[in-house]
């Protein structure tokens, strides 16, 4: 008996999908995936493999998102429609897990078919800027419908940060109330991500960011943080790739940072431990951009994990993830003075890193592992057996 069918593109990536092997109960999920996912314009592609420790079911994704209509379909899995009630005969399954935003009808479809098959639909939402921010006119009140549409077919929602859950309890309708819970959809791996086996020393002075290369991340207000810095013998480390990159290795060279900088393409999650172990501190220098503002940040809790401090910006819901003057420094967004400031006190200061290092870790492995996250996942799907 499969309790729990999952689907939702994240799961494609195996770093996510990772945290249901810390499941207690196993036995209970079978998984519905793309099987094949793009992403960052299809440079990123993802071909679903078997499992021999769960039951994973591979359909063609209809849509990888984008701008426009087809951005509504994000993820959708039209074979759902066959596949789904069999799943449910075979299994007696009792609950659809769609890692799916309310705002899209991929979810809406994925509500309607499972309210058809039987089973509670919960759904997912990192969503942590209230619509009216984000949208006006028509197009907020089309997604406003769409998203109460979906709570009313589905029987819970896990939400990925305190204000995305705010944001749910406000559209909710007062008389049909869901249980909801704060949770990520998956943790950080804290037994590949840890610290290395020598404490740092004041030698290791590498700045290190890691992540997409576009204007909301914020790397430019890092470049010229790291342009002012005072602290001799420091270099930067930018992983990644978008549409900013160019941009950014003009702006090391007009500021006679080249032979201090070095740009890496994207790398894989299971080279990352290595990376963040050899340096000083972690920036994420995020800023808010079109409605949007940072949900979660994985990278900074895998920096916390290997006892990297961490320096990033009071936006969004990173103060959820470090916590200020505790496990890493928080700055204004695009406070280019203060970045300058908050790297130059832990470069000089080893004590503070090692600190700050030792209490993000003890943070991460309480409240955002694998085994941490797995377990209220599994205990918050229960409720609905």
């Amino acid at each position: 008996m499969k309790k729990v069918i999952v689907t939702g593109y994240p799961y494609a990536y195996l770093y996510y999908f990772k945290v249901f092997e810390y499941a207690s109960s196993k036995e209970d999920f079978v998984f519905i995936l793309p099987k094949l996912w793009q992403a960052k314009a299809g440079k990123i592609k993802i071909n679903l493999k078997p499992r021999k420790d769960f039951a994973v079911y591979g359909r063609r994704a209809a849509s990888f998102g984008g701008r426009g209509w087809r951005g509504l379909f994000k993820g959708w899995l039209p074979g759902l429609i066959f596949l789904l009630p069999y799943l449910k005969l075979k299994y007696k399954s009792q609950i659809l897990y769609s890692c799916s935003e309310p705002n899209l009808l991929t979810t809406l479809f994925n509500g309607l078919l499972a309210k058809l098959c039987g089973l509670k639909h919960i759904l997912f939402t990192w969503q942590n800027v209230p619509p009216e921010q984000r949208m006006r006119g028509i197009k907020l009140k089309l997604s406003n419908v769409l998203v109460r549409w979906n709570l009313r077919l589905a029987a819970g929602i896990i939400c990925g940060n305190r204000k995305a859950e705010q944001i749910i309890n406000q559209l909710q309708t007062t008389n049909y109330k869901l249980p909801t819970m704060v949770c990520p959809l998956s943790g950080v791996d804290v037994e590949k991500f840890k610290p290395a086996d020598q404490s740092k020393t004041a030698k290791n002075k590498v700045i290190l960011f890691y992540g997409a290369l576009e204007k909301r991340k914020g790397v430019e207000f890092l470049v010229q943080a790291f342009s002012r810095l005072s602290v001799p013998g420091v270099e930067l480390l930018i992983i990644g790739a978008g549409p900013q990159k160019e941009k950014l290795k003009k702006m090391t060279e007009d500021l006679g940072l080249k032979e201090k900088t070095t740009f890496k393409d994207w790398m894989k999650n299971e080279e990352l431990p290595e990376v963040l172990r050899n340096s000083a501190v972690f920036v994420y220098p995020s800023v808010p951009s079109g409605g949007w503002e940072e949900q979660f940040g994985y990278a900074m809790a895998e920096a916390s994990a290997s006892e990297v401090p961490v320096v990033a910006t009071k936006t969004g819901s990173i103060e959820e993830v470090i916590k200020n003057g505790e496990t890493g420094i928080l700055v204004d967004s695009g406070q280019v003075e203060q970045l300058k400031e908050a790297l130059e006190k832990l470069l000089i200061d080893g004590g503070l890193r090692e600190r700050m290092g030792l209490a993000g870790r003890d943070f991460v492995v309480k409240n955002f592992s694998h085994r941490v996250v797995a377990s209220k996942i599994n205990n918050f799907l229960n409720q609905f057996i």
